[in-house]
């Protein structure tokens, strides 16, 4: 588990050190989990940060609210491809990246189990600027990790 939280902690510090400047932005999503008839909701913060004229690199944490005695949790570093649509203010972007999911179930006086897993992200989503330091966003992804679970996300930024 240390080595996979050093290797994010290096990526994350990869894309910062990739550009001399770049708008940045802090935010967060309310998230919605959903694998298999299991739904379960939850939020968590995120940081983007543009390396280049199009490209984005998004570090992100998401705690999902424990349901029938699990919680869960993912750590996903992903790249955006931005993709204007009709004006600057109103961008369309597909996603890939990487992601770590875990799971706690607490079983009461029998005890608790946990899982932890590596695996990857792929989908996209739609975000509006409505000011110059505000943007919101609708996302959707498929994160495989030991099979796959959908996430759909809104999120709200403030944009530096």
């Amino acid at each position: 588990m240390k080595r996979i939280l050093f290797l994010a902690v290096g990526l994350l510090m990869a894309f910062t050190a990739s550009a001399q400047k770049g708008e940045m932005s802090v935010g967060a999503n309310l998230d919605f989990g959903f694998d298999h008839g299991y739904n379960n909701v939850g939020i968590g913060p995120k940081f983007q940060y543009n390396f280049a004229e199009r490209w984005r690199g998004e570090a992100g944490f998401n705690y999902f609210f424990k349901k029938d005695y699990v919680s869960q949790w993912d750590l996903n570093l992903n790249v955006h491809f931005i993709v204007p649509i009709v004006s600057e203010k109103f961008n369309f972007y597909p996603l890939a990246g990487f992601t770590v999911t875990g799971a706690k179930a607490d079983l009461g006086i029998l005890g608790s189990t946990s899982d932890t897993k590596c695996g990857f992200n792929l989908g996209g989503g739609f975000e509006y600027y409505f000011s110059e330091h505000f943007k919101a966003n609708l996302e959707g992804k498929l994160q495989w990790a030991d099979g796959s679970r959908g996430v759909l996300a809104i999120g709200a930024a403030y944009v530096f």
